[in-house]
């Protein structure tokens, strides 16, 4: 891993989501995973069974994550004429779910975000004479 030291002078964030990372320096390996399952309704009104998950019910969450094969037969070299790297000031309104920002050196960066997500809108007479 190339190694440089990292200068941030100033950093404003708004958000940082679940499984999410700001990372300010080198670092060997991020790994982010996040799994979502939400549901909303127009009245809100739950029966008692519900609260229990059974993932086995969705298959978004049962799916192996779609990895990149890895980088064969390239080679490369670097050569840094500035052994630093230097950000003045950098502003961020949010950094979603299982995502990075980050500033200096990593070998390896992985993210996996699955988010099943439910909405229960009652039908209206109204859409079905529209169409």
């Amino acid at each position: 891993m190339l190694k440089r030291l990292s200068h941030l002078r100033f950093a404003k964030i708004n958000s940082i989501g679940i499984s999410s990372v700001f990372q300010a320096g080198d670092t060997n390996e991020i790994d982010m995973n996040v799994k979502v399952f939400a549901v909303q309704r127009y009245i809100p009104l739950y029966e008692a069974k519900e609260g229990s998950f059974n993932r086995d019910e969705y298959q978004i969450f049962q799916q192996p994550a779609v990895k990149p094969l890895p980088e064969t037969g390239i080679q490369s070299a670097f050569c840094h004429e500035v052994p630093s790297i230097r950000v003045r000031s950098v502003n961020i309104q949010g950094v979603s779910s299982s995502s990075v920002f980050h500033i200096g050196s990593a070998s390896a960066v992985c993210g996996d975000a699955r988010v099943k997500h439910i909405r229960e809108i009652p039908f209206s007479n109204s859409q079905s004479s529209q169409s």
